[in-house]
């Protein structure tokens, strides 16, 4: 039990001895903001060691009256305050006092003379500077384009040259081509001539063909009409012997075609006659029927005419108009 006290105790004051270390070196390291308060109030190298101590208090203090930046603080003294007080003051305060102779410092640069010559000067270079990067960025832009220039046309090139490779073996294997088509075209010519040539065979085959049919028929019709001619020969030599017979006969004829053309004359003579009488006849026969009728159509109307009868008093005044 008196061992693990023991144990507890000497790591509580490990770790005390550990913090006492760490909090001795923190507070061995000035803040950042101090040196720049010192720097800024213009201590030199040897005098600025981030301590607001009673120097840095009176050189604030000068810096205040001087830009007229008082307060109730910087109008005491340092005494009265003590350094504690003073470094809660410049802890609350450093933001300010920064500010205000960030501002001052620079009021002073822009005032003095040889800053605004340094500044002109500066202008001047940073505008020569500005000229020379300008032609470089220039020069640049121009090698870049050339470059660039320079590699499309590389790459045409290259792309040229693929494209006359490929041309060339286009047009090699164009001339294998055509040699070919020339020896296929001369195996055609051949082979044309001789399909040619059995056309013509075959065409001429089919013209005998033709005419061998041709002569059948002819010699079949030569048939036809030498069969018809002796048929014709033969009713010819009948009608001859018909026409012999008829000649002696034919003087008998004529007299009597003599005779007959006499009594055709007196025929058609009587028949002009007979067809004068016809005429007359006809005539005569219109005019009776129209007189007849006349007569049948009067005696009708005749018969059906109504009868007038006499009225009652004409029988006693005989005298009056009938």
């Amino acid at each position: 039990m008196n061992h693990y006290r023991q144990n507890n105790i000497i790591k509580y004051l490990f770790i005390f001895a550990f913090s006492i270390l760490l909090f001795a070196e923190n507070a061995s390291t000035p803040d950042p903001w101090k040196i720049d308060i010192q720097i800024l109030l213009g201590f030199s190298e040897n005098q600025v060691d981030g301590v607001m101590g009673e120097a840095t208090f009176e050189a604030l203090k000068s810096f205040a009256i001087e830009h007229d930046l008082t307060d109730v603080v910087l109008r005491g003294e340092y005494d009265d305050l003590g350094f504690w007080g003073f470094q809660q003051y410049i802890i609350k305060y450093n933001q300010y006092w920064l500010r205000e102779l960030k501002n001052r410092t620079i009021i002073e640069d822009v005032v003095d003379v040889d800053y605004l010559r340094k500044g002109d000067e500066t202008l001047s270079s940073l505008e020569k500077s500005i000229e020379n990067a300008q032609i470089e960025v220039e020069r640049l832009i121009h090698a870049k384009s050339k470059s660039k220039r320079i590699a499309h046309e590389n790459r045409a090139m290259d792309k040229w040259q693929k494209e006359k490779k490929e041309a060339e073996r286009i047009i090699s294997a164009l001339g294998e081509a055509i040699l070919t088509a020339e020896e296929e075209a001369d195996k055609w010519g051949m082979e044309r001539i001789r399909a040619l040539r059995l056309a013509e065979e075959q065409e001429q085959l089919e013209r005998l063909e033709e005419r061998k049919l041709e002569a059948v028929i002819l010699t079949s019709d030569l048939e036809d009409v030498i069969r018809i001619a002796k048929k014709e020969i033969n009713r010819l030599v009948d009608e001859n012997n018909k026409l012999k017979n008829f000649l002696t006969t034919s003087a008998d004829t004529k007299s009597m075609a003599e005779a007959l053309k006499s009594e055709l004359k007196q025929a058609r003579l009587e028949m002009d006659s007979l067809s004068v009488q016809k005429d007359s006849l006809e005539k005569k026969l219109q005019y009776i029927e129209s007189k007849v009728g006349e007569k049948v159509f009067a005696e009708f109307d005749k018969e059906n005419a109504p009868v007038k009868k006499k009225r009652w008093y004409r029988w006693l005044w005989p005298f009056g108009k009938k």
